[in-house]
């Protein structure tokens, strides 16, 4: 964890959603940050010099699974005593988001910069839970009742 502002948690997938996350760099390195990822090539790499909990992909339509995820979720965030939750996307991020709410953590979820058309399953579960929505594209204003249009990241 990085030293000073809010302990966040950062919770990403491989591919474009960590890149996401990674472009908000300018806002969390002012926080003490630590991150769940799914294990993948770059996220081992570009994540290597960071404090990482490494998660498998979750589907969230696999009930058992989501259930241990979510009790695993809970405990992270009161072992690190997380005071936020961010993410840009899949799976991995939906036991976070399910545990944050039930904790009343505030949680942000970015809207990836390629989704235009319908999200997927974990995209609309974890806006609909977030406490804020961040869109790269101004048409996305519409879907969510807690956007802010922040413009491309990278």
């Amino acid at each position: 964890m990085t030293q000073g502002g809010r302990r966040t948690l950062l919770v990403s997938s491989s591919g474009g959603v960590l890149l996401d996350v990674l472009a908000l760099r300018p806002w969390w390195r002012n926080h003490q940050v630590s991150w769940v990822a799914v294990k993948a090539p770059d996220t081992a790499e570009l994540l290597a010099a960071y404090d990482v909990r490494w998660e498998p992909e979750l589907r969230p339509r696999d009930l058992g699974t989501l259930v241990r995820s979510v009790l695993r979720a809970r405990s992270t965030l009161r072992s690190c005593r997380i005071e936020l939750v961010v993410s840009a996307g899949s799976g991995v991020a939906v036991p976070y988001f399910v545990a944050a709410r039930l904790a009343g953590v505030p949680a942000v979820w970015v809207e990836t910069f390629n989704v235009i058309g319908k999200p997927g399953l974990a995209a609309r579960f974890c806006a609909a839970l977030a406490s804020q929505v961040v869109v790269q594209h101004p048409e996305l204003l519409a879907r969510h009742r807690r956007a802010v249009n922040v413009g491309e990241l990278y």
